[in-house]
Protein backbone atom coordinates (compact mmCIF):
# COMPACT_ATOMS: atom_id res chain seq x y z
CA UNK A 1 0.00 0.00 0.00
CA UNK A 2 3.09 2.46 0.66
CA UNK A 3 4.17 1.91 -2.34
CA UNK A 4 1.12 2.21 -4.37
CA UNK A 5 0.51 5.31 -2.26
CA UNK A 6 4.15 6.94 -3.77
CA UNK A 7 3.15 6.23 -6.74
CA UNK A 8 -0.20 7.99 -6.65
CA UNK A 9 1.93 10.64 -5.25
CA UNK A 10 4.25 10.95 -8.30
CA UNK A 11 1.85 10.81 -10.47
CA UNK A 12 -0.29 13.53 -9.05
CA UNK A 13 3.14 15.73 -8.92
CA UNK A 14 3.64 15.14 -12.42
CA UNK A 15 0.53 16.06 -13.43
CA UNK A 16 0.75 19.16 -11.52
CA UNK A 17 3.97 20.29 -12.92
CA UNK A 18 2.26 19.17 -16.74
CA UNK A 19 -0.25 21.64 -15.72
CA UNK A 20 2.34 24.53 -14.31
CA UNK A 21 4.16 24.08 -17.74
CA UNK A 22 0.78 24.57 -19.71
CA UNK A 23 -0.22 27.55 -17.45
CA UNK A 24 3.09 29.14 -18.25
CA UNK A 25 3.03 27.96 -21.90
CA UNK A 26 -0.46 29.75 -21.99
CA UNK A 27 0.68 32.49 -20.23
CA UNK A 28 3.64 33.36 -22.33
CA UNK A 29 1.36 32.72 -25.27
CA UNK A 30 -0.81 35.16 -24.22
CA UNK A 31 1.44 37.86 -23.31
CA UNK A 32 3.42 37.30 -26.37
CA UNK A 33 0.27 37.47 -28.69
CA UNK A 34 -0.76 40.89 -26.71
CA UNK A 35 2.54 42.53 -27.37
CA UNK A 36 2.27 41.40 -31.20
CA UNK A 37 -1.38 42.59 -31.30
CA UNK A 38 0.24 46.33 -29.68
CA UNK A 39 2.81 46.23 -31.90
CA UNK A 40 0.72 46.27 -34.88
CA UNK A 41 -2.05 48.15 -33.46
CA UNK A 42 0.68 50.71 -32.77
CA UNK A 43 2.07 50.76 -36.35
CA UNK A 44 -0.72 50.53 -38.29
CA UNK A 45 -2.60 53.44 -36.15
CA UNK A 46 0.29 55.82 -36.98
CA UNK A 47 0.76 56.07 -33.63
CA UNK A 48 4.34 57.80 -33.44
CA UNK A 49 3.31 60.48 -36.42
CA UNK A 50 0.19 61.20 -34.80
CA UNK A 51 1.79 61.98 -31.11
CA UNK A 52 4.45 64.11 -32.79
CA UNK A 53 1.24 66.24 -34.51
CA UNK A 54 -0.45 66.46 -31.17
CA UNK A 55 2.31 68.14 -29.21
CA UNK A 56 2.40 70.57 -31.97
CA UNK A 57 2.41 73.79 -30.21
CA UNK A 58 3.80 77.61 -31.45
CA UNK A 59 6.52 76.76 -29.06
CA UNK A 60 8.04 73.81 -30.73
CA UNK A 61 6.80 74.02 -34.09
CA UNK A 62 9.43 75.73 -35.97
CA UNK A 63 11.81 72.86 -34.08
CA UNK A 64 10.24 70.15 -35.20
CA UNK A 65 9.84 71.83 -38.88
CA UNK A 66 13.68 72.11 -38.71
CA UNK A 67 14.22 68.59 -37.15
CA UNK A 68 12.16 67.06 -39.19
CA UNK A 69 14.45 68.58 -42.77
CA UNK A 70 17.13 65.76 -41.92
CA UNK A 71 19.10 68.55 -40.27
CA UNK A 72 20.47 65.90 -38.23
CA UNK A 73 21.70 62.14 -38.41
CA UNK A 74 22.33 59.61 -36.04
CA UNK A 75 26.40 58.61 -35.14
CA UNK A 76 28.15 55.92 -33.87
CA UNK A 77 29.38 57.28 -30.68
CA UNK A 78 27.09 56.30 -27.40
CA UNK A 79 27.74 59.68 -25.71
CA UNK A 80 27.37 61.97 -29.30
CA UNK A 81 24.39 59.75 -30.81
CA UNK A 82 23.54 62.61 -33.42
CA UNK A 83 25.26 65.37 -35.69
CA UNK A 84 24.60 68.16 -38.04
CA UNK A 85 24.25 65.87 -41.64
CA UNK A 86 26.60 67.32 -44.09
CA UNK A 87 25.32 69.11 -47.04
CA UNK A 88 21.68 69.32 -45.35
CA UNK A 89 20.10 72.51 -46.56
CA UNK A 90 16.33 74.09 -45.99
CA UNK A 91 14.50 77.15 -45.18
CA UNK A 92 11.88 77.27 -41.96
CA UNK A 93 9.92 80.19 -41.51
CA UNK A 94 11.91 82.57 -43.36
CA UNK A 95 15.07 80.98 -41.92
CA UNK A 96 17.91 79.54 -43.70
CA UNK A 97 19.88 76.64 -42.46
CA UNK A 98 22.68 75.54 -44.34
CA UNK A 99 25.22 72.75 -42.42
CA UNK A 100 28.50 72.39 -44.22
CA UNK A 101 30.48 68.92 -45.06
CA UNK A 102 32.21 69.49 -42.02
CA UNK A 103 29.44 69.37 -39.61
CA UNK A 104 29.24 73.46 -39.35
CA UNK A 105 26.39 75.44 -39.87
CA UNK A 106 26.85 78.47 -42.41
CA UNK A 107 29.11 78.48 -45.61
CA UNK A 108 31.62 75.99 -46.88
CA UNK A 109 34.94 76.72 -46.05
CA UNK A 110 38.19 74.37 -46.95
CA UNK A 111 39.63 72.81 -44.60
CA UNK A 112 42.90 73.92 -44.50
CA UNK A 113 43.33 77.70 -43.08
CA UNK A 114 44.73 79.90 -45.54
CA UNK A 115 47.71 82.05 -44.02
CA UNK A 116 46.20 85.22 -43.91
CA UNK A 117 42.86 83.90 -42.22
CA UNK A 118 41.84 83.56 -38.28
CA UNK A 119 38.93 81.55 -37.29
CA UNK A 120 36.95 81.71 -34.34
CA UNK A 121 35.20 78.65 -33.81
CA UNK A 122 32.31 78.62 -31.47
CA UNK A 123 30.57 75.43 -29.50
CA UNK A 124 27.72 74.97 -27.56
CA UNK A 125 23.76 74.12 -27.92
CA UNK A 126 21.37 75.67 -30.10
CA UNK A 127 21.88 79.52 -29.02
CA UNK A 128 25.39 78.82 -30.13
CA UNK A 129 23.55 77.10 -33.18
CA UNK A 130 21.63 80.13 -33.85
CA UNK A 131 17.66 79.36 -33.64
CA UNK A 132 16.18 81.20 -35.14
CA UNK A 133 18.18 83.28 -37.33
CA UNK A 134 19.67 83.20 -40.81
CA UNK A 135 22.83 81.48 -41.10
CA UNK A 136 24.63 85.18 -41.53
CA UNK A 137 23.22 85.89 -38.07
CA UNK A 138 24.39 84.16 -35.57
CA UNK A 139 26.59 85.24 -32.69
CA UNK A 140 29.74 83.85 -34.06
CA UNK A 141 29.03 85.36 -37.33
CA UNK A 142 27.89 88.80 -35.99
CA UNK A 143 31.28 88.71 -33.99
CA UNK A 144 33.58 87.91 -37.08
CA UNK A 145 31.99 90.47 -38.90
CA UNK A 146 32.93 93.37 -36.22
CA UNK A 147 36.66 91.72 -36.24
CA UNK A 148 36.52 91.77 -40.35
CA UNK A 149 35.35 95.42 -40.21
CA UNK A 150 37.87 96.42 -37.06
CA UNK A 151 40.96 94.43 -39.27
CA UNK A 152 39.77 97.06 -42.22
CA UNK A 153 39.89 100.00 -39.66
CA UNK A 154 43.77 99.12 -38.74
CA UNK A 155 44.62 98.61 -42.25
CA UNK A 156 45.35 94.85 -42.06
CA UNK A 157 45.35 92.22 -44.65
CA UNK A 158 44.11 89.38 -41.93
CA UNK A 159 40.36 88.43 -42.36
CA UNK A 160 38.31 86.52 -39.63
CA UNK A 161 36.02 83.29 -40.48
CA UNK A 162 33.37 82.23 -38.41
CA UNK A 163 32.66 78.81 -37.97
CA UNK A 164 29.52 77.31 -36.40
CA UNK A 165 29.64 74.09 -34.46
CA UNK A 166 26.64 74.71 -32.02
CA UNK A 167 24.45 71.81 -32.01
CA UNK A 168 20.82 71.76 -30.86
CA UNK A 169 20.58 69.65 -27.70
CA UNK A 170 24.11 69.38 -27.06
CA UNK A 171 25.18 69.10 -23.44
CA UNK A 172 28.63 69.88 -22.74
CA UNK A 173 29.93 66.42 -23.17
CA UNK A 174 28.45 65.75 -26.75
CA UNK A 175 30.05 69.52 -27.52
CA UNK A 176 33.91 67.93 -26.05
CA UNK A 177 33.43 65.24 -28.55
CA UNK A 178 32.57 67.13 -31.40
CA UNK A 179 35.70 69.61 -30.75
CA UNK A 180 37.91 66.88 -30.68
CA UNK A 181 36.27 65.17 -33.90
CA UNK A 182 35.65 67.67 -35.74
CA UNK A 183 36.76 71.33 -34.35
CA UNK A 184 40.37 70.95 -34.18
CA UNK A 185 40.63 69.83 -36.94
CA UNK A 186 39.70 73.58 -38.28
CA UNK A 187 42.77 74.91 -36.56
CA UNK A 188 40.98 77.79 -34.67
CA UNK A 189 42.91 80.86 -33.44
CA UNK A 190 40.10 80.94 -30.80
CA UNK A 191 37.43 78.88 -29.38
CA UNK A 192 34.18 80.98 -28.31
CA UNK A 193 32.28 78.41 -25.56
CA UNK A 194 28.93 79.65 -25.48
CA UNK A 195 27.49 77.77 -22.32
CA UNK A 196 24.04 77.39 -21.60
CA UNK A 197 22.86 76.38 -17.83
CA UNK A 198 20.26 73.59 -19.35
CA UNK A 199 23.69 72.18 -21.12
CA UNK A 200 24.21 71.01 -17.23
CA UNK A 201 23.59 67.48 -18.01
CA UNK A 202 25.06 64.13 -18.83
CA UNK A 203 22.34 62.22 -21.15
CA UNK A 204 21.24 64.04 -23.79
CA UNK A 205 18.66 63.55 -26.80
CA UNK A 206 18.36 60.78 -28.85
CA UNK A 207 17.49 61.16 -32.50
CA UNK A 208 14.43 58.78 -33.69
CA UNK A 209 15.44 59.25 -37.57
CA UNK A 210 12.31 57.87 -38.54
CA UNK A 211 10.56 60.46 -37.49
CA UNK A 212 13.87 63.62 -37.99
CA UNK A 213 12.83 64.63 -34.39
CA UNK A 214 15.05 64.37 -31.03
CA UNK A 215 13.56 62.50 -28.29
CA UNK A 216 14.35 61.61 -24.52
CA UNK A 217 14.59 57.91 -23.13
CA UNK A 218 14.83 57.65 -19.27
CA UNK A 219 14.32 54.65 -18.85
CA UNK A 220 17.47 53.03 -17.31
CA UNK A 221 18.97 50.44 -20.01
CA UNK A 222 22.46 50.99 -22.01
CA UNK A 223 22.59 53.53 -24.44
CA UNK A 224 23.02 51.05 -27.62
CA UNK A 225 19.71 49.21 -26.35
CA UNK A 226 17.13 52.21 -26.01
CA UNK A 227 18.31 53.26 -29.33
CA UNK A 228 17.54 49.07 -30.76
CA UNK A 229 14.38 49.10 -29.36
CA UNK A 230 13.26 52.43 -30.40
CA UNK A 231 14.17 51.11 -34.24
CA UNK A 232 12.47 48.25 -33.91
CA UNK A 233 9.71 48.31 -31.65
CA UNK A 234 6.79 50.92 -31.77
CA UNK A 235 5.59 49.48 -28.17
CA UNK A 236 8.96 50.13 -26.56
CA UNK A 237 8.41 53.83 -27.99
CA UNK A 238 4.92 54.06 -26.73
CA UNK A 239 6.42 53.10 -23.75
CA UNK A 240 9.39 55.08 -23.46
CA UNK A 241 7.69 58.22 -24.58
CA UNK A 242 5.11 57.87 -21.75
CA UNK A 243 7.87 57.55 -19.59
CA UNK A 244 9.66 60.66 -20.35
CA UNK A 245 6.40 62.60 -20.41
CA UNK A 246 5.87 61.15 -16.76
CA UNK A 247 9.39 61.93 -15.79
CA UNK A 248 8.78 65.91 -16.76
CA UNK A 249 5.47 66.42 -15.55
CA UNK A 250 6.67 68.76 -13.10
CA UNK A 251 6.42 72.23 -13.09
CA UNK A 252 10.25 72.94 -13.09
CA UNK A 253 11.40 68.98 -13.67
CA UNK A 254 15.04 70.85 -14.53
CA UNK A 255 14.93 71.86 -10.93
CA UNK A 256 13.66 68.72 -9.70
CA UNK A 257 16.53 66.33 -8.20
CA UNK A 258 14.41 63.47 -9.15
CA UNK A 259 14.71 64.07 -12.74
CA UNK A 260 17.99 62.16 -14.45
CA UNK A 261 18.28 65.31 -16.62
CA UNK A 262 18.10 68.33 -13.45
CA UNK A 263 20.60 70.84 -14.00
CA UNK A 264 20.61 70.86 -10.08
CA UNK A 265 22.22 67.00 -9.50
CA UNK A 266 25.69 66.80 -8.34
CA UNK A 267 25.77 64.13 -10.97
CA UNK A 268 25.18 66.09 -13.97
CA UNK A 269 27.25 68.68 -12.34
CA UNK A 270 30.73 66.83 -11.76
CA UNK A 271 29.72 65.42 -15.48
CA UNK A 272 29.89 68.79 -17.15
CA UNK A 273 32.57 70.35 -14.80
CA UNK A 274 34.72 67.43 -16.33
CA UNK A 275 33.43 67.88 -19.91
CA UNK A 276 34.23 71.49 -19.87
CA UNK A 277 37.71 71.08 -18.09
CA UNK A 278 38.57 68.66 -20.74
CA UNK A 279 37.40 71.47 -23.43
CA UNK A 280 39.78 74.13 -21.69
CA UNK A 281 42.81 70.93 -21.49
CA UNK A 282 42.34 70.18 -25.24
CA UNK A 283 42.24 74.43 -26.30
CA UNK A 284 45.47 75.24 -23.74
CA UNK A 285 48.09 72.23 -25.23
CA UNK A 286 47.42 73.64 -28.71
CA UNK A 287 47.33 77.12 -27.62
CA UNK A 288 44.60 78.30 -28.39
CA UNK A 289 42.71 80.94 -26.30
CA UNK A 290 39.30 79.94 -24.96
CA UNK A 291 36.42 82.28 -23.72
CA UNK A 292 33.43 81.69 -21.82
CA UNK A 293 29.98 83.10 -22.30
CA UNK A 294 27.79 82.22 -18.74
CA UNK A 295 24.11 82.26 -20.44
CA UNK A 296 21.21 81.62 -17.69
CA UNK A 297 18.45 79.62 -18.53
CA UNK A 298 16.25 82.27 -20.77
CA UNK A 299 13.15 83.22 -19.21
CA UNK A 300 10.90 86.39 -19.18
CA UNK A 301 12.77 89.47 -17.94
CA UNK A 302 11.24 89.75 -14.49
CA UNK A 303 11.59 86.47 -13.04
CA UNK A 304 15.75 87.01 -13.92
CA UNK A 305 14.92 89.96 -11.44
CA UNK A 306 13.55 87.98 -8.94
CA UNK A 307 16.01 87.90 -6.22
CA UNK A 308 14.56 84.73 -5.60
CA UNK A 309 14.88 83.37 -8.85
CA UNK A 310 15.90 79.62 -8.50
CA UNK A 311 17.88 79.63 -11.45
CA UNK A 312 20.27 81.71 -9.93
CA UNK A 313 22.20 79.48 -8.29
CA UNK A 314 23.24 77.76 -11.70
CA UNK A 315 24.24 81.03 -12.78
CA UNK A 316 26.39 80.77 -9.91
CA UNK A 317 27.92 77.41 -10.21
CA UNK A 318 28.76 77.93 -14.05
CA UNK A 319 30.88 81.32 -12.66
CA UNK A 320 32.96 79.46 -9.89
CA UNK A 321 33.56 76.65 -12.71
CA UNK A 322 34.80 79.80 -14.93
CA UNK A 323 37.04 81.08 -11.97
CA UNK A 324 38.24 77.87 -11.08
CA UNK A 325 39.46 77.16 -14.78
CA UNK A 326 40.52 80.67 -14.72
CA UNK A 327 38.61 82.03 -17.87
CA UNK A 328 37.99 85.14 -19.47
CA UNK A 329 34.50 85.52 -20.28
CA UNK A 330 30.87 87.29 -19.63
CA UNK A 331 28.27 86.49 -17.35
CA UNK A 332 25.18 87.27 -19.42
CA UNK A 333 22.95 88.13 -16.07
CA UNK A 334 23.22 91.90 -16.24
CA UNK A 335 21.83 91.58 -19.90
CA UNK A 336 19.44 89.47 -18.81
CA UNK A 337 18.36 91.79 -16.83
CA UNK A 338 17.64 94.70 -18.75
CA UNK A 339 20.92 96.84 -18.50
CA UNK A 340 22.21 97.48 -22.20
CA UNK A 341 25.88 97.62 -20.94
CA UNK A 342 25.80 94.24 -19.78
CA UNK A 343 26.72 94.80 -16.59
CA UNK A 344 24.32 93.52 -13.55
CA UNK A 345 23.05 97.07 -11.62
CA UNK A 346 20.00 94.99 -9.89
CA UNK A 347 21.67 95.57 -6.41
CA UNK A 348 22.11 99.36 -7.40
CA UNK A 349 18.78 99.22 -7.38
CA UNK A 350 18.46 101.11 -11.03
CA UNK A 351 15.23 99.88 -13.40
CA UNK A 352 16.18 98.32 -16.63
CA UNK A 353 16.81 100.23 -20.12
CA UNK A 354 15.61 97.42 -22.16
CA UNK A 355 12.76 95.19 -22.20
CA UNK A 356 14.63 91.54 -22.45
CA UNK A 357 11.54 89.71 -24.00
CA UNK A 358 11.44 91.85 -27.16
CA UNK A 359 14.68 89.80 -28.40
CA UNK A 360 12.77 86.65 -28.14
CA UNK A 361 11.91 84.73 -31.61
CA UNK A 362 8.89 83.50 -30.59
CA UNK A 363 6.13 85.13 -32.89
CA UNK A 364 3.14 85.86 -30.33
CA UNK A 365 5.89 88.18 -28.18
CA UNK A 366 7.16 89.76 -31.99
CA UNK A 367 3.53 90.26 -32.50
CA UNK A 368 2.87 91.83 -29.28
CA UNK A 369 5.83 94.07 -29.89
CA UNK A 370 4.63 95.09 -33.32
CA UNK A 371 1.52 96.72 -31.65
CA UNK A 372 3.11 98.06 -28.86
CA UNK A 373 5.29 99.80 -31.32
CA UNK A 374 1.95 100.86 -33.48
CA UNK A 375 0.67 102.20 -30.16
CA UNK A 376 3.93 104.58 -29.30
CA UNK A 377 4.11 105.78 -33.00
CA UNK A 378 0.15 106.99 -32.58
CA UNK A 379 1.54 108.98 -29.85
CA UNK A 380 4.18 110.32 -31.59
CA UNK A 381 7.35 108.76 -29.48
CA UNK A 382 10.70 107.45 -31.19
CA UNK A 383 10.85 103.72 -29.44
CA UNK A 384 14.24 103.56 -29.54
CA UNK A 385 14.49 107.00 -27.56
CA UNK A 386 11.51 105.60 -24.87
CA UNK A 387 12.60 104.40 -21.45
CA UNK A 388 11.48 101.11 -19.94
CA UNK A 389 8.42 102.34 -18.19
CA UNK A 390 7.19 104.05 -21.36
CA UNK A 391 7.70 101.02 -23.49
CA UNK A 392 6.40 98.82 -20.45
CA UNK A 393 2.76 101.14 -20.83
CA UNK A 394 2.62 100.46 -24.57
CA UNK A 395 2.42 96.57 -24.08
CA UNK A 396 -0.36 96.60 -21.60
CA UNK A 397 -3.19 94.39 -22.31
CA UNK A 398 -0.84 93.69 -25.63
CA UNK A 399 0.90 90.31 -23.75
CA UNK A 400 -1.14 88.51 -20.99
CA UNK A 401 -0.01 84.81 -19.89
CA UNK A 402 1.12 83.20 -23.09
CA UNK A 403 0.35 79.37 -22.47
CA UNK A 404 2.52 77.57 -23.17
CA UNK A 405 5.43 79.70 -22.41
CA UNK A 406 7.28 81.01 -25.21
CA UNK A 407 10.22 80.25 -27.19
CA UNK A 408 13.15 81.84 -25.70
CA UNK A 409 15.51 81.34 -28.35
CA UNK A 410 16.49 84.68 -29.89
CA UNK A 411 15.92 86.69 -33.00
CA UNK A 412 18.72 88.43 -34.72
CA UNK A 413 18.82 91.38 -33.31
CA UNK A 414 19.54 89.82 -30.12
CA UNK A 415 22.21 88.01 -30.56
CA UNK A 416 23.41 91.15 -32.41
CA UNK A 417 23.32 92.64 -28.74
CA UNK A 418 25.26 90.05 -27.88
CA UNK A 419 27.62 90.58 -29.92
CA UNK A 420 27.91 93.94 -28.94
CA UNK A 421 28.33 92.88 -25.69
CA UNK A 422 30.94 90.27 -25.98
CA UNK A 423 33.18 92.03 -28.54
CA UNK A 424 35.19 94.80 -26.34
CA UNK A 425 35.34 91.27 -23.71
CA UNK A 426 36.73 89.45 -26.13
CA UNK A 427 39.59 92.10 -27.15
CA UNK A 428 40.80 92.82 -23.95
CA UNK A 429 41.60 89.47 -23.75
CA UNK A 430 43.41 89.92 -26.86
CA UNK A 431 41.63 87.12 -28.73
CA UNK A 432 39.88 89.31 -31.16
CA UNK A 433 40.97 92.58 -33.34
Amino acid sequence: MAELGSVTEEIQRGSHRSKLRRGMLVALFSLASATLAAELLLRLSGHRESLLEERLSMVNRSWVALSKERIFEQVPDPVRRYAMRPGASCEVDGWTFHVTPHRTRGADFPLEKPANERRLLCIGDSYAFGMWCDDDETLVEQLVRRANERERELDSKLTWRAINQGVPGYHSGQQRIALEEEGLAFEPDVVLLYFNSNDLEKDGFFYASDLGVLRRDYLPLPTFLRRLLWDVSHLYGWISSAHARTVESGPTPYLDPRVPVAHVREDNREYTRRAIGRIVELCRERGIPIFFVNQPLMSYLGDARDPDWPVQALVDWAEALRSDLELPGLNLLGWMRGYEDGVDHLSEGAPPEFILDTYFADTRIQDALRKAQERAHELGLDWEKMTFPEQVACFEGLGGELSPPPDFHLSAEGYGHLARLIYPHMRAAGMLP
